[in-house]
């Protein structure tokens, strides 16, 4: 009888799962976003770092401490067995509502903006929503799995998952975060869908929303005006069409190369949050179409990866889950680009990997640490 040397197979298989790079290409593209979203907040931000604080590092250093932390994040969520923990849904659930309604606890919340949609942890904030629509990612995945059966009963199947999508979104409406809100709805829209949802609930429940979303955008003016703005922002281009037009502007001056890595003359306090929201107008005039064009891709790998692991699940629940992230990471990417191009109204939403805001990027690197931890163990199931 010869060696049998399946268990140090095994335990080689399960060393690389430990260390999250179970999937070399995936940790790859991780750090292929993280290392060029630094470099482009460097570039887009250094004016306003030296001018504002006398260091053209500072937005650099801020969100550097950020990925430090999104990478251990990483690497300690692909080593969890995050199949085995669906029956912790409804903590993970707490955990995300506690959090968002935290931000309106005076002296623990912080406004900014006019905006009250941070946490203040004394040395620096946090921005809860990130990590909250990442948590009803997995909580929706969950239930999804869990009453898979009950799914045709509106009072028993869906009607739990509307309420649910329906307390996030008033609390993100309340912060205001509109663009927050309206990303959990199209985010939980598809989860129903791909989980079996009749078309019958999803398809009342969009002719019932639609004239409520109209609504809420038309009672704040400055919503109401983001919209016109969409339509013609030529109309008031010095007032609300400014920064789509200088937006439009940049990506024009970079032309098919760009003009160079730091050479931008939007982000010279032409292009309002250059840094953040329009960092990849900014991209667009330092690298042009190519860099464009490369950024996309990389997104596109991250979901072709998302879904070749989406795939290969055995569970449900796995299947599920691997679309939900894949589309978290993904779909904020989509929205913020079609802003950019003035494809849809101003929102406010970052650019994954590559806007200025910790809170978003530790949410995109445990997501990454939830597809590692699915890749590698792809034949967990439910227990």
């Amino acid at each position: 009888m010869g060696w049998d040397k399946s268990h140090l197979l095994k335990g080689k298989s399960e060393a690389r799962s430990i260390s999250g790079l179970s999937n070399l290409p995936l940790f790859g593209m991780g750090l292929l976003l993280t290392a060029f979203g630094l470099l482009m907040i460097y570039s887009s931000s250094a004016v306003m770092g030296l001018q504002k604080y006398g260091d053209a590092f500072y937005f650099v250093k801020k969100q550097a401490i950020f990925l430090i932390a999104g990478w251990v994040l990483y690497f300690v969520v692909a080593q969890v067995p995050i199949v085995r923990l669906v029956h912790y849904r409804m903590l993970f659930l707490g955990v995300a509502l506690v959090s968002l309604i935290a931000v309106f606890i005076p002296g623990l919340g912080a406004t900014a903006g006019g905006a009250q949609r941070w946490i203040s942890l004394g040395f620096t904030r946090v921005q809860p929503s990130e990590i909250a629509r990442l948590l009803l990612v997995f909580y929706v995945a969950a239930t999804l799995t869990l009453r898979s059966d009950r799914l045709k009963s509106f009072n028993k199947g869906f009607l739990p998952l509307l309420i649910v999508t329906g307390a996030f979104m008033f609390l993100l409406i309340l912060q205001p975060d509109f663009g927050g809100a309206m990303s959990v709805l199209v985010l939980s829209l598809a989860l129903w869908f791909i989980g079996g949802v009749p078309m019958t609930y999803l398809s009342g429940l969009f002719i019932l929303t639609l004239p409520a979303i109209v609504l809420v955008v038309m009672k704040a003016a400055y919503r109401a005006k983001r919209v016109l703005t969409f339509l013609d922002p030529f109309a008031d281009s010095q007032g609300s069409g400014f920064q789509v037009i200088q937006s439009y502007l940049a990506f024009l001056n970079g032309g098919w190369t760009g003009v160079g890595i730091g050479n931008s003359q939007q982000k010279l306090f032409y292009l309002p949050e250059a840094h953040t929201d329009f960092i990849f107008s900014v991209l667009g005039e330092e690298l042009g179409v190519v860099g464009v064009l490369l950024i996309v891709s990389l997104f596109l790998g991250v979901l072709y990866l998302g879904a070749k692991i989406t795939r290969s699940q055995i569970s449900t629940f796995g299947y599920y889950l691997g679309c939900g992230v894949t589309l978290f990471i993904v779909l904020p990417a989509l929205l913020n680009m079609m802003v950019t191009f003035g494809l849809l109204p101003t929102k406010g939403l970052p650019l994954p990997f590559f806007s200025s805001g910790g809170s978003s990027l530790l949410a995109c690197l445990m997501a990454l640490g939830v597809l590692q931890s699915l890749s590698a163990r792809r034949n967990d199931d439910v227990k």
